[in-house]
């Protein structure tokens, strides 16, 4: 896996206003694309993405809607009319817990600065959400995308393709925390996720309710923690 992925992104004119004046300038901004998505013969929904990697991303959100099952083994194709996939046959399902899942501040702190370290299009054009799963300090998966939702879903596409055991990750998120990125995270099997930025009051009831670790305003060297702090080991 190649950590360092770059969202597609490309040269655009346009005006600059800079104490008081105006001049004609240029700046990378990310790609976008519609495409649709189609499940067993059947296009089950009109998406919007960054361009890469739509196998990975039709597989993660059809597991995140259930619209295939953890255990069924799927193959995904790219198509004219977008990206197709069919249920074949059945795989072996992993069984995650978060019961057992600890970390440490410290650790915590360390992944502050880790989504800076991963993206280049960040970088060059402030328009991708990021997320990665982490363990021990080690990256198991990182997405990027346009649309904070679709990092989720490529993240569980990569989890149930390549079989990645989630159980002691930390998923450390660029974006809010709202009630879905909360939900969508419980499906990926972590039991901590850490922002960058914060939390609404939906996003932090349902972290409590489904028993995830809330942790937001993720720096090197401080954070927030909103909800099952009982996994946080301070030493």
């Amino acid at each position: 896996m190649n950590c360092n992925q770059t969202s597609s992104c490309r040269q655009y004119p346009c005006l600059l206003y800079r104490k008081g004046c105006t001049e004609a300038a240029s700046i990378m901004i990310s790609d976008e694309v519609a495409w649709d998505l189609w499940l067993n013969g059947h296009c089950v929904r009109h998406m919007t993405s960054s361009p890469h990697e739509l196998d990975v991303l039709a597989v993660g959100y059809c597991l995140q809607q259930g619209l295939i099952e953890n255990g069924q083994a799927v193959r995904a194709c790219y198509e004219t009319r977008g990206v197709s996939i069919a249920v074949v046959g059945v795989k072996q399902a992993l069984a995650n817990s978060r019961k057992s899942m600890t970390v440490t501040v410290e650790r915590l702190c360390s992944y502050g600065t880790l989504l800076d370290e991963l993206s280049a299009a960040h970088h060059m054009t402030h328009g991708v959400h990021e997320g990665a799963l982490v363990q021990d300090g080690v990256v198991l998966a990182y997405a990027e995308d346009v649309s904070r939702y679709n990092v989720l879903d490529r993240l569980a596409g990569e989890v149930y393709l390549r079989n990645i055991d989630t159980s002691q990750a930390v998923l450390v998120f660029s974006g809010r925390v709202p009630q879905q990125v909360a939900e969508k995270a419980s499906v990926l099997g972590v039991s901590c996720i850490a922002s960058r930025a914060m939390a609404t009051s939906a996003g932090i009831e349902a972290a409590a309710r489904l028993g995830l670790t809330l942790v937001c305003a993720l720096r090197s060297d401080s954070f927030r923690v909103f909800a099952h702090e009982e996994r946080i080991i301070v030493k």
